[in-house]
């Protein structure tokens, strides 16, 4: 179990996402159609009804999204039972929080902590310890991945939870950039090491 840990992981994931994606193509087709019919669509009672169907079925999936994405960052610094020990744990702690001051809260404290063990990993990373544990070898493909998790893990919760708050497009443009920058040190991660080799043998 502990061994495909990772692999199920994944493929958990891949599934929610393409769910959220066949609703959001299928609600952006279904918004755009009524548009066409409709000329004050967005005014309508039957547009409230639409956002508020999207949402619900929306919801459990990001909820889901979160919770995987939340109980993925520990398996960089723990192995085997640690790892379950503290994947549960987090996992408690934020059901306990639901239960006690709600979703949001619950969903926030599970994604700031998942934030907070993410910088921790990335920092760990800059300094070469062993003690992390990744599926890649390679410096910049390791701080490439690890950058792009930060960023995707900022992104859902700029999504879930700052749809409404002032700070929506400042994390939004930070994910972003980190996104960018991960997927850029991931995919080039061989060339980028070498013009460093390159630019060290020239001094």
């Amino acid at each position: 179990m502990i061994k495909n840990l990772n692999y199920i992981l994944i493929l958990l994931t891949i599934f929610i996402l393409v769910a959220i994606g066949v609703i959001f193509i299928y609600g952006s087709s279904y918004s755009w159609v009524q548009s066409l019919q409709f000329a004050n669509w967005r005014q309508t009672v039957t547009y409230q009804n639409y956002v508020s169907d999207m949402n619900v079925a929306v919801l459990p999936l990001s909820v889901a999204l979160v919770i995987l994405l939340g109980l993925c960052v520990p398996k960089r610094i723990f192995n085997g039972v640690a790892l379950l020990q503290s994947m549960a744990a987090l996992l408690v702690v934020s059901v306990l929080v639901v239960l006690v001051y709600g979703l949001k809260p619950g969903i926030g404290f599970l994604l700031i902590t998942a934030v907070l063990i993410q910088a921790v990993v990335i920092g760990m990373t800059l300094v070469g310890s062993k003690r992390l544990s990744y599926e890649v070898n390679g410096f910049y493909l390791q701080i490439g991945s690890a950058v792009l998790h930060l960023g995707f893990i900022l992104f859902v919760f700029d999504f879930v939870l700052l749809g409404e708050s002032t700070l929506h497009l400042t994390v939004y443009w930070v994910s972003t950039v980190l996104i960018s920058v991960g997927m850029i040190l991931s995919f080039y991660s061989g060339e980028i090491s070498r013009l460093a080799e390159e630019r060290v043998s020239r001094r």
